[in-house]
């Protein structure tokens, strides 16, 4: 069961989570000579991502890609490409290599393979996952009744990224499986706000992950999993 965290305020749980993350991409680097990390779109981290491009390691260690995208243009404002390029992958940060899952397939059911060719690049385990919850209780782009849900949720699979059509949400979306996400050394589940934190205790307190694919990264005894949490 995931470790929930709350903090006083937004300032205080972004410098907080900044600092652990860079610490683990140092830590990686220093393992293995270069670190990973996986991380989400949104508003929710925006302030995170713009702390952590000021912390001082050396990024051209780091390989960073996103755990899900939406089917889109990397100049459209709902890319997640677009707002990590735009608040995380400046200064410093530019020297980072960046794993983009979407590319030039009309569908992403198409890009699937290009998307696990680019993927090959990346280092596993993660140094560190980043994850965000949406009030239908999806987290990446694990949707609840996607018609490619049980593959994306299969831990046997190989598979490193599955398209997703949401019944929930618009767009097309590519989306790390699970079996990615949690070949994580830590994962973070990044929370703000009350309607948040009521979706997730009704996550942590049920099995069902069709209804809720959050429940498969909370329940699970793989990889420790910390959820961060701000009113």
């Amino acid at each position: 069961m995931a470790n929930f965290v709350e903090f006083s305020g937004a300032a205080a749980l972004n410098q907080n989570l900044s600092g652990k993350i860079a610490d683990a991409l140092r830590q990686g680097i220093a393992d293995r000579g270069q670190a990973s990390l996986i991380i989400s779109g949104g508003r929710t981290p925006l302030e995170l991502f713009r702390q952590l491009a000021r912390q001082e390691l050396d990024w051209s260690r780091v390989v960073i890609t996103l755990a899900d995208e939406r089917w889109v243009a990397t100049d459209n404002g709902s890319s997640n490409e677009k707002l990590v390029r735009n608040s995380l992958l400046q200064g410093e940060v530019a020297k980072a290599t960046f794993i983009a899952l979407k590319n030039d397939a009309v569908t992403a059911a198409e890009g699937e393979i290009q998307a696990e060719k680019a993927l090959a690049a990346l280092v596993l385990p993660a140094d560190i996952t980043l994850l965000g919850m949406g009030d239908d209780g999806h987290t990446a782009s694990l949707f609840p009744g996607s018609a490619n849900l049980v593959q994306a949720l299969d831990l046997h699979s190989t598979r490193r990224c599955v398209a997703i059509t949401p019944l929930t949400a618009p767009l097309e979306r590519m989306t790390l499986t699970l079996p990615v996400l949690l070949d994580s050394r830590r994962i973070y589940v990044l929370l703000a706000g009350e309607a948040k934190r009521d979706v997730y205790e009704r996550a942590a307190k049920g099995t069902d992950q069709n209804e809720m694919p959050v429940r498969a990264v909370l329940n699970q005894q793989q990889t420790p999993v910390e959820v961060y949490w701000t009113a």
